[in-house]
């Protein structure tokens, strides 16, 4: 395998031996996501999306459970208190953060029943966060 061109043959990640390229890519055409909606049935939990995801992709459960984990963990870092503050999966969800100030004792509020001012109570300052969708999130939601 002395004269074998690098590009020809690719090391695989989680084994000894060096495979061809071909074997490594996909040969499945990867279609169109908008136009191939599975419709689910039923509500997923971490083990079924998990192995929604292998199964669709052809890559072992493995693999599958490595890219689960690292988009978790991307997005956890991005809303973490010292990073970003928002993430964006495209064309599905954005999270961001909204930092709340404290409020003192005795500020006047407006009493959303009545209307009335009226003071309200001490709170400490917090961070809320806001879940938006976005256009192919909506779009799925609505056909």
């Amino acid at each position: 395998m002395a004269n074998i061109r690098q590009a020809e043959y690719l090391a695989c990640d989680f084994c000894d031996r060096v495979q061809p390229l071909e074997k490594i890519v996909a040969k499945k055409k990867i279609s169109n996501p908008e136009t191939s909606i599975r419709v689910i049935k039923g509500i997923l939990t971490k083990s079924a999306l998990i192995n929604l995801i292998a199964e669709q992709n052809d890559i072992p459960r493995k693999t599958a459970i490595g890219v689960f984990n690292t988009l978790e963990s991307v997005m956890l870092g991005s809303v973490h208190p010292r990073g970003v503050g928002q993430f964006t999966l495209p064309g599905l969800v954005k999270i961001t953060l909204r930092k709340v100030p404290a409020r003192k004792a005795g500020t006047l509020i407006r009493n959303p029943a009545t209307g009335e001012m009226m003071k309200g109570a001490a709170k400490p300052a917090s961070v809320r966060v806001k879940v938006r969708a976005l256009s192919k999130l909506k779009s799925a939601a609505i056909s």
